[in-house]
């Protein structure tokens, strides 16, 4: 069976936290939103939410790693390192492509490549 991946979801227990992490450090833009959830969404990709699940045990969403492709990574991870963004991998070359990680202030890691 051939499957799209249509949505990912991070669970967070600090949503303004979170949220402001994905505008201001990421550069991300909210398209859609909702009480205690919004959503970053490409036309031309998957979507991305961010969900405030406070008093979760075990946390939701462990495990999981989130790639997106960026034009220009070099710049753009200089820009989140202004931004003062957690950085888990500098970036470095791949068999697929120029990569970097961050962390995000719930501890998801999300890489960015350059294909």
């Amino acid at each position: 069976m051939k499957t799209i991946l249509a949505f990912v979801t991070l669970h967070t227990p600090d949503y303004p936290a979170t949220r402001a992490y994905f505008e201001g450090v990421l550069g991300f833009e909210v398209t859609e939103e909702r009480p205690g959830a919004n959503a970053f969404v490409s036309a031309s990709g998957a979507g991305l939410a961010i969900r405030a699940d406070e008093g979760l045990a075990p946390p939701l969403g462990t495990g999981v790693s989130v790639y997106f492709i960026v034009p220009h990574l070099d710049s753009y991870h200089a820009q989140l390192v202004e931004r003062g963004a957690g950085m888990v991998e500098p970036p470095h070359d791949m068999p697929f492509g120029r990569t970097f990680t961050v962390r995000t202030p719930d501890g998801h890691r999300l890489g960015f490549y350059e294909a």
